[in-house]
């Protein structure tokens, strides 16, 4: 029998993920972007690939788009000569400022309105799982031969959505075809930077207890939604969570695009630049 799980968007208090007042709210409970909850991955995740490539990139000036509390930001200090975290939530950077090194400054705005950087100031710009709506301006604020890398939570295409099917109402149905990537697409069509290498990654996750399913579903939520939720679904959680668990866990699909560009080495104006 399939158990029925409440639709916690319709909550009236319920704040959609990513949004700027769940960006804010998060960052008054806790100053940071971290996750909540427990998990293993198998192999190599996706954020370690991520972080793998950068590292060979990262030179200069460098700038990281949504760069949240700046944990991240802060791990290229050593290697670039100056390192920009740009985010939307004053609550993140007032926690990343806090433990700011020398070369490190945090710069406070929202992408869709502008980038407020010179021309061509940046050898590398990379967003970690951050917006899409700075690529208009990419190539704009890459030197010549500057490269941007990329990682965005990616589309199922009708594989994976285990915990929709598990916990329907507690977490959203994959879409199908590949609306993310179309708009990711989209985007870059804008962003004068020719070849851009798009790679698919997939990830197997292992969630380790029912507890570890609620802090994903709840996160970012305030008390009485996350009251709402263990009240109303904590016991179906754990029994779902029990009927379908392997030796390391509750396993569920993720997938993740990994995009890498360069910047023409001869600079010209981009689309969206007076003509």
């Amino acid at each position: 029998m399939e158990l029925i799980f409440p639709d916690l968007t319709r909550h009236p208090e319920w704040l959609p993920g990513q949004s700027k007042p769940w960006c804010d709210q998060l960052a008054a409970q806790t100053g940071r972007y971290a996750y909540t909850w427990n998990c293993a991955t198998e192999g190599v995740s996706a954020e370690d690939l991520f972080a793998a490539q950068l590292a060979g990139l990262i030179r200069g000036r460098v700038l990281d788009v949504g760069c949240g509390h700046g944990e991240f930001t802060s791990r290229w200090a050593e290697q670039a000569d100056e390192v920009v975290g740009y985010d939307m939530t004053e609550g993140f950077l007032t926690t990343a400022r806090r433990s700011r090194k020398p070369n490190v400054r945090y710069v406070l705005g929202r992408t869709h309105e502008g980038l407020p950087f010179e021309d061509g100031y940046f050898d590398v710009a990379y967003t970690r799982k951050g917006p899409t709506s700075w690529y208009s301006e990419a190539s704009r604020i890459l030197r010549p031969g500057g490269e941007l890398l990329a990682l965005h939570p990616g589309d199922g295409n009708g594989e994976g959505g285990e915990l929709s099917r598990l916990f329907p109402g507690l977490f959203a149905p994959s879409a199908p075809g590949t609306p993310i990537l179309d708009k990711i697409r989209e985007r870059l069509a804008g962003s004068g930077l020719p070849d851009v290498v798009v790679r698919v990654l997939r990830d197997t996750v292992y969630l380790p207890s029912a507890e570890d399913v609620v802090a994903m579903a709840g996160f970012g939520q305030n008390e009485r939604v996350l009251a709402y939720l263990k009240e109303t679904s904590m016991d179906g959680i754990r029994t779902t969570f029990e009927r379908n668990r392997g030796e390391r866990g509750l396993q569920m699909t993720s997938f993740h695009y990994l995009l890498h560009a360069k910047a023409p080495e001869s600079q010209r104006r981009t689309p969206n630049e007076k003509r």
